[in-house]
């Protein structure tokens, strides 16, 4: 129980210095099946935000960004990388 405890209030210390041996991909490196991923999510969150409607317009607008964030990695991905979509 107390290794549990430790690992859900180290998650409350604030951010973490990245691993040094993980390395996050950029647009500039993003393979085709990450291309893939990054549409189905931009589709999601595009579906979440016009179900959304006007019933909760600060949830919807949060769907909306989050969508424009990975049209945004996409469209930079295409444009480092126009032979590979």
């Amino acid at each position: 129980m107390a290794a549990v405890q430790r690992d859900h209030w180290s998650n409350r210390r604030g951010p973490r210095a990245p691993n040094a041996n993980s390395v996050l991909p950029t647009p500039a490196q993003a393979s085709p099946n990450r291309l893939g991923q990054w549409r189905q999510i931009y589709e999601r969150y595009k579906a979440l935000a016009q179900s959304a409607g006007s019933a909760d317009a600060v949830m919807r607008e949060s769907y909306w960004q989050h969508a424009e964030h990975f049209i945004r990695l996409i469209n930079e991905a295409s444009v480092r990388q126009p032979g590979k979509l």
